[in-house]
Order: C-alpha cells, then structure tokens, then sequence
C-alpha cells in the first residue's frame, strides 16, 4: 500500500512539473501534492480475526461478533468480505499483496469451506491466525 501510495504522488509531481504554468504556480502545487502525501496517508490495514465457525473479528475497530455473509466472493487477485452483524454490515476489499500467500490461501480456502457448508476446520472456535 506504501508502494502505491508514493507511485500515485510521484505522477502527480510529474504532471505538475510537465503543466504549462508559471513556476510560482507549479511551487505551489507540487507543495500541496507533498503535504497531501504526508498528511493524508492510508490508514494500515486492521486485522481481521477468522473464527473457525465462521465469527469475523476486527479487534482495532473494536468490532467483535461479525458473520460472514452471503455477498462474499473471491477470486485469484481479490477478496470481497461481506460482514454482518446485528448492528452493522461492512465490505471490505482485500487485494492479494496485502496478504502473504499462505495467509491468502487460507483466507481463500477457508471462505470457500464457508460457502461450500463444509466441516469446520477446527471445531474449538479459536481464532485462526492474524490475516493481516
């Protein structure tokens, strides 16, 4: 997500540099683009806890008791989390280099056995790994 981050503001600083503008005018945008860089950076992702019964926790967030539901899907590059409570629903979008690839076998794996009905993994309901 760092990687990202700095690639997107280092093409705006090019283009502000390639803009037909007066150079005070440039100073002042490429200004604005860097503090927008430093002050406005991506929050890390949370970390996200999978129950063996399926239970969805976000510690951070301070959300406890999420299911995941039926608008979940996957695929090779990306995981869409459709969780629900009783108070709230949240989607959340996973992208495969957020993960490491056992984290995101599993992951993948195991929303696959949740959507299959399959036997749980572990029946002790303990949580499974950090997959962030």
């Amino acid at each position: 997500m760092r990687a990202w981050w700095l690639a997107l503001h280092g093409v705006v600083l090019a283009a502000i540099v390639e803009l037909g503008a007066p150079w005070p005018v440039k100073c002042l945008a490429l200004l604005a683009a860097l503090g927008h860089a430093a002050v406005f950076r991506p929050r890390p992702t949370p970390r996200l806890v999978l129950h063996g019964d399926g239970r969805v926790a976000l510690p951070e967030l301070g959300f406890e008791d999420f299911r995941v539901g039926p608008r979940s899907r996957h695929c090779g590059l990306w995981i869409r989390l459709d969780l629900r409570s009783a108070e709230r629903a949240l989607d959340i979008l996973l992208l495969a280099d957020q993960l490491d690839d056992f984290r995101w076998r599993s992951l993948r794996a195991e929303l696959e056995r949740l959507r299959t009905g399959g036997a749980p993994a572990d029946t002790g309901g303990d949580p499974r790994p950090d997959l962030r």
